[in-house]
């Protein structure tokens, strides 16, 4: 397996790291644009120019959506997110309940927003630790993704600590595209995962 797979996969198991990890927001809720959710959504990015990782919208029950990851093709991941008035939530990784659920992206979305996480998850019969802190950086940031231009809120966690591990993490979230660009680093490995394409459910 490349380096940049094995780095891929280790962000997605760590903290399923979201690429487009994505949610509807509830009707009137600000900021809901940038959580497009349907069954059948895809989104491809790169890391490098060798791995493709894939995230769809596989089904979603009592407000809950089920997403999976796969890297070149083979799934390595499922996660399950919701959407509170408070921001969206990752509230399950491979089936199993993150408590509390990690809030990766606060809403309203207000530039300077800090959120703490606090959170356990149990891997294989051992409790593992996520902590850190999430700001939102930019509202309106402009930036290029491959060829195409986006405008983006930028959620920056530049010091995380996950099982022991440490961890960076950065998304940049696009109105009616979901995470458009990722950046992580854990435990010296860096990777950067772009947006090739949005498919939407039909």
């Amino acid at each position: 397996m490349r380096r940049t797979t094995r780095i891929a996969v280790g962000a997605f198991l760590l903290l399923a790291a979201s690429t487009a990890v994505v949610a509807q927001a509830p009707s009137g809720t600000p900021g809901g644009e940038y959580y497009p959710l349907k069954v059948g959504n895809k989104w491809t990015y790169k890391v490098g120019d060798t791995t493709t990782i894939e995230m769809k919208v596989e089904k979603i029950d009592a407000g809950e959506a089920t997403l999976t990851t796969s890297v070149n093709g083979k799934q390595v991941a499922s996660e399950a997110i919701k959407v509170s008035p408070e921001g969206v939530l990752r509230t399950k990784i491979n089936g199993t309940e993150i408590k509390p659920a990690v809030k990766f992206l606060a809403l309203p979305v207000k530039k300077d927003a800090k959120w703490k996480v606090d959170s356990k998850i149990t891997v294989a019969g051992q409790e593992h630790a996520i902590k850190g802190e999430f700001t939102i950086t930019n509202d309106k940031e402009k930036l290029k993704v491959r060829d195409k231009d986006y405008e983006a809120v930028v959620v920056d966690g530049p010091d995380f600590d996950i099982a022991g591990t440490k961890t960076a993490v950065k998304y940049w979230f696009s109105a009616n595209k979901g995470v458009v660009k990722l950046t992580y680093n854990i435990a010296g490995n860096e990777a950067v995962l772009e947006l090739t394409e949005f498919t939407e459910g039909k």
